[in-house]
């Protein structure tokens, strides 16, 4: 700065002329070529210092985290494209063990109802077996008692008429006495 300067009664410097003169302007807004030059090289050398020292790595850093996150992306879409076709196949496999616990159940229930079926009609069949047999039974004893009674008559024909006729009626006598006296009873 030219001129003089001086203490105003604030304390504060007023200078009696102008602060730069029009060169010190001119140099103030051009500045010096070789300082330019050299500033704008240093200005260089440090955007290249600083892309190989921090750019390069950050880049390399962000570039992987990407691929990183990208992949994961990728395999949790893979994950859940495997769950939801496996949760498509236990649902299918449900369906099916639904389908065959009704067929073994049905089956289970027409397998109970012929076996019902099957047992009803053997304790039939030996119902009818022993009532078959208890009629054989009642028709033998029917048939033994008649013979017994028939014997019975016989004997006793045959005492009342050695009684009646006072003497003993021999075989032929006795046989026919005996089947016209049985004969008549049976009517």
């Amino acid at each position: 700065m030219t001129g003089t300067s001086r203490m105003n009664g604030l304390g504060i410097k007023v200078y009696d002329s102008l602060p730069f003169t029009p060169e010190d302007f001119l140099n103030k807004l051009f500045p010096n070529f070789w300082s330019l030059l050299i500033n704008l090289v240093a200005l260089i050398v440090l955007f290249v210092f600083l892309y190989h020292i921090a750019y390069k790595p950050v880049k390399k850093y962000l570039d992987a985290r990407k691929n990183y996150v990208e992949k994961n992306i990728r395999e949790s879409e893979t994950s859940k494209a495997m769950y939801e076709q496996k949760v498509a196949e236990s649902e299918t496999m449900i369906a099916k063990a639904r389908k065959e616990a009704g067929d073994i159940i049905s089956k289970a229930k027409s397998d109970a109802e012929v076996s019902a079926e099957g047992i009803i009609k053997n304790a039939n069949e030996q119902a009818e077996a022993r009532q078959r047999a208890a009629d054989e039974a009642i028709a033998q004893a029917e048939e033994k008692s008649r013979r017994a009674i028939r014997e019975e008559i016989v004997n006793v024909a045959l005492d009342a008429s050695k009684a009646v006729l006072g003497r003993e009626v021999n075989k032929e006598d006795n046989a026919k006495l005996v089947d016209e006296f049985v004969d008549s009873v049976d009517e």
